[in-house]
């Protein structure tokens, strides 16, 4: 989906691992689809993506976007992160976590969801926060308009010591965040277009899944 940014070309979803939330093929069923893509018979999907602008003391230090979700995770050494939350410039929360995932709607399904973050229909515009293992009593999702802007600032560790994250697009571009840097998370200006094969809609597959 990065690869593809800003070039509108869809592309499909192939199911090589095990939920397959966003995949709309199963690896058996690849001739089928593939004779229905040649026939024309597909229909197009626009999907919400994330933009996330990394800043340091000097400025800006680098911007990608993502399909699924950017999350903000311990690099190194299994230490707790301290950071702090900001929607639209207010403050909104101080976490003592592993991390945090802003997702998409497509990426509900992820990493979000294994981190007991809710399932979104895919075509909605919304952008979750959901905490990884914090160090609280309270675990909630955040559930926010895709005009907010999330901002995460990166704090020093409990004894003064400076801290060392990555932010990780999509399970593959990585950033570096150390103490005092930040990150800065709003909806993209461009969407990612997704072949739909089947007619089968969001609730039906995942009752499917739910079935399982």
């Amino acid at each position: 989906a990065r690869d593809l940014f800003g070039r509108n070309i869809p592309f499909i979803g192939v199911n090589f691992g095990t939920l397959g939330y966003l995949a709309e093929v199963e690896k058996q069923n690849l001739i089928p689809a593939l004779e229905k893509l040649m026939a024309d018979e597909f229909q197009i999907e626009k999907r919400m993506m994330l933009c996330g602008k990394s800043y340091h003391s000097e400025g800006i230090m680098d911007q990608a976007r993502a399909l699924n979700d950017i999350v903000i995770t311990r690099k190194g050494s299994l230490e707790i992160i301290n950071f702090n939350i900001y929607v639209n410039g207010q403050f909104l929360h101080r976490y003592h976590a592993d991390g945090v995932i802003a997702s998409t709607p497509t990426g509900s399904t992820g990493y979000n969801l294994s981190a007991g973050g809710p399932i979104v229909e895919p075509k909605a515009e919304v952008i979750l926060l959901t905490p990884i293992c914090p160090h609280s009593m309270h675990n909630r999702s955040i559930v926010l308009s895709p005009r907010d802007k999330v901002t995460v600032e990166i704090e020093r560790h409990r004894d003064g010591r400076e801290l060392a994250v990555e932010a990780i697009f999509d399970g593959c571009h990585k950033v570096t965040l150390r103490t005092g840097d930040r990150i800065e998370v709003k909806k993209s200006e461009k969407t990612t277009e997704i072949v739909k094969l089947s007619q089968v809609s969001f609730l039906e597959a995942l009752h499917r899944k739910l079935s399982d």
